[in-house]
């Protein structure tokens, strides 16, 4: 049983990546192709070894490994939890959905609407069958209107930064698709619990935010305004509400 699990993992892993390879580039479900010459790769080469382009000998990536790694890890634990409130596949769907967030948000600086949809509609399923509909929707306009007006905030920040600075900053501090997240992960943890979730996510950013910052400056390599994607923040929020401490959700009104 145990190898079976691992092989689930893999697979979960395997998923994620994929995924994340081709949706950014194509917008759709495609082929999977090298990312350094762009040519399609042979299935086989692509989810097992050795996992270099036959054309251009291009390895794959570093983070196939450490994300199927950690999905073989997650799936373990999982299986071997008895308190789960979704079961076992609904949350592993849920690591899956967040997977593909966090590695297309670190690498492309990008939520994509396709992957904002099937994360609205697991939501969904998800809050209704832990919350009931008025705390899910509740919890969905919470998240949503929460991350818009800290949005907007940015929006304004940054305007205030180009004409004080007259400098070539033109990046927002968030975008529109963190915004849906906002909104989609309000859906899963329901209200009031969703302002916990955005509470942690704010401690996780401002603590990663300032080790960062710590990093660059005495390594020399400090740049004002550089870009840290929020979504991974927002998705370490939420699960740690969901896979790590429960008692939470109950405390703050969850079922």
């Amino acid at each position: 049983m145990l190898i079976l699990v691992i092989i689930l993992g893999w697979l979960a892993g395997a998923i994620i990546n994929y995924i994340s390879d081709v949706l950014p580039h194509t917008r759709r479900l495609s082929y999977p192709f090298c990312s350094n010459c762009e040519e399609q790769q042979p299935l086989f080469n692509y989810f097992f070894w050795p996992r270099k382009c036959p054309h251009c000998q291009h390895s794959r990536k570093f983070r196939t490994w450490v994300v199927e790694a950690f999905l073989v890890a997650s799936v373990i634990w999982l299986w071997y939890q008895t308190d789960l409130v979704m079961g076992f596949w609904f949350s592993l769907l849920l690591i899956i959905y967040f997977g593909i967030v966090v590695v297309i948000d670190l690498e492309h600086h990008l939520i994509m609407h396709p992957t904002s949809v099937f994360g609205a509609i697991l939501g969904l399923i998800i809050g209704f069958q832990l919350h009931g509909i008025l705390d899910t929707a509740l919890g969905g306009l919470a998240g949503f209107a929460a991350m818009l007006g800290l949005y907007i905030l940015g929006a304004l920040f940054a305007r205030f930064v180009v004409r004080r600075s007259q400098s070539g900053f033109n990046d927002e501090a968030l975008g529109f698709g963190d915004v849906i997240l906002g909104g989609i992960l309000g859906l899963i943890l329901g209200w009031p619990a969703i302002i916990a979730g955005l509470f942690f996510a704010i401690i996780f950013a401002g603590v990663i935010s300032l080790l960062y910052l710590l990093v660059t400056f005495f390594a020399r390599k400090y740049k004002a305004f550089t870009f840290i994607p929020y979504g991974p923040f927002m998705v370490a929020g939420a699960a740690a509400l969901i896979f790590f401490n429960q008692y939470f959700i109950n405390a703050f009104g969850g079922q």
